[in-house]
């Protein structure tokens, strides 16, 4: 059993270089070369969830709302999302995508379709469907 699970902590390690470097290269667009990795991380979050609240984006990201404030700030002042009140309560801002945050998803997408692709080629159909079938079932419930 251990040695299967060595051998499977070798897999990750090299899907996950391969990941960075990959999106590494991507992001050396220069114009999103500014982005820092935990900027990534809550501009790929705030994607995902569409245009969250402040209070939102704290509690996806498990952290304080100072702390997304002030993350939030900074990829408002370099263009990368808008805070929009909420029409309903006045209290309330929703974190906004711009077309620069949309373009830099588009980029980070092409990334995961660039490795998908790769992966295509060097695998028959049948063999695709096992590894997407397993790694859904392996991946089952841990980002909930």
């Amino acid at each position: 059993m251990q040695k299967n699970l060595d051998q499977l902590e070798k897999l990750i390690a090299t899907t996950s270089a391969i990941m960075t470097e990959m999106e590494e290269h991507a992001f050396q667009d220069e114009r999103f070369s500014e982005l820092s990795m935990r900027q990534m991380l809550y501009l790929n979050t705030i994607i995902q969830m569409g245009h969250p609240t402040f209070s939102d984006l704290a509690r996806q990201l498990n952290v304080s709302k100072p702390s997304v404030t002030a993350n939030v700030t900074t990829l408002i002042r370099k263009g990368y999302v808008q805070k929009v009140q909420d029409d309903e309560d006045l209290r309330t801002f929703h974190i906004v995508l711009t077309q620069k945050a949309l373009e830099f998803d588009q980029l980070h997408q092409n990334t995961h379709k660039e490795l998908a692709a790769h992966l295509a080629k060097r695998l028959d159909s049948y063999e695709v469907d096992q590894l997407s079938n397993l790694l859904s079932k392996a991946f089952q419930g841990m980002h909930e």
